[in-house]
């Protein structure tokens, strides 16, 4: 069968990829990047998973390379529900099981988090060979989520991504900031802006990051862990500051709150290991990321 990128399929196609959470904000991203490249890609939306009652899926057995772009924790989720955050883990894990019982287990790129597996004491920029300290809970599922797979032994790069944000970013669930300060100006209410203004993050594009897990498909060499950000810092002020310029002539008031118990530290990335090792460098300036993206927005 044969993807036409909208859930349905074709007789007669044997697929080189599969992207798990394919509906999602990062996994649509990547299916359309693959997909311009060239590789057949099985889609696995959250009804359609890639393994069910321990079993792989029959479309994807022939895949050298499964993308794990599944999940609806977020860092909210993940604190104020954990039990939720085990069960997908747990999916995870059924999935690793499975593949381990394949004639040839596939490649597994783990979109992971850069912005909550690392933390203090270290300091930002962090790099790959920082020790992982997570800042929040979201961070130690993430984190839990890269041993597990590579405890099972399969060839595995986990992309540590910064922000991602991007055209198609929904702003529910308490995660993705610019998604919900945009939706916040399009109803009229202000951009609230919580913890210290001066907390510095790292925001980087969606296609960005897709060009980057097109590129460690690509790459059986590529390392065990990346880091996928911009490589620059932005102050919280300094962002809420350049959405009100980008959603002129509307003039949303901005509102200073307290940091919530699952708000990350300062936290931006070193982005060098990608740029020596595989050639990426992310492309997308923040002005001109959240210019489309509120173009596609409104």
């Amino acid at each position: 069968m044969r993807s036409d990128h909208e859930g349905r399929w074709q007789v007669g196609t044997v697929y080189d990829v599969a992207v798990v959470g394919s509906g999602g904000f990062l996994g649509d991203a990547a299916v359309r990047e693959l997909t311009r490249r060239g590789h057949r890609v099985s889609l696995h939306p959250r009804h359609d998973p890639l393994v069910v009652d321990g079993r792989w899926s029959e479309r994807a057995r022939g895949v050298h390379t499964v993308v794990w772009a599944a999940g609806s924790v977020t860092p909210a989720v993940a604190a104020e529900r954990p039990e939720l955050a085990r069960e997908e883990l747990a999916v995870l894990e059924e999935a690793v099981e499975a593949s381990a019982a394949l004639d040839v287990p596939p490649r597994i790129v783990l979109m992971s988090s850069g912005g909550a597996v690392y933390g203090h004491p270290g300091l930002p920029p962090y790099r790959e060979d920082h020790e992982p300290h997570p800042a929040n809970a979201y961070g130690e599922f993430k984190l839990a989520q890269e041993r597990l797979v590579r405890r099972a032994g399969a060839p595995a790069t986990a992309l540590r991504i910064a922000n991602a944000y991007g055209p198609g970013q929904q702003g529910g669930g308490k995660q993705g900031v610019l998604a919900i300060w945009m939706d916040a100006v399009l109803a009229g209410e202000p951009i609230r802006v919580y913890g210290d203004p001066d907390a510095e993050r790292d925001y980087v594009y969606v296609d960005d990051v897709a060009d980057l897990v097109a590129t460690v498909v690509e790459r059986p060499d590529a390392p065990a862990v990346v880091n996928a950000g911009s490589g620059r810092p932005t102050h919280l002020a300094d962002l809420a500051d350049l959405v009100r310029y980008t959603v002129a002539p509307l003039e949303p008031a901005i509102e200073r709150h307290a940091a919530r118990g699952h708000d990350a530290p300062s936290t931006w990335l070193d982005v060098s290991l990608a740029r020596h090792a595989l050639g990426w460098t992310p492309r997308m300036s923040l002005a001109d990321g959240l210019r489309r993206m509120w173009e596609a927005r409104r």
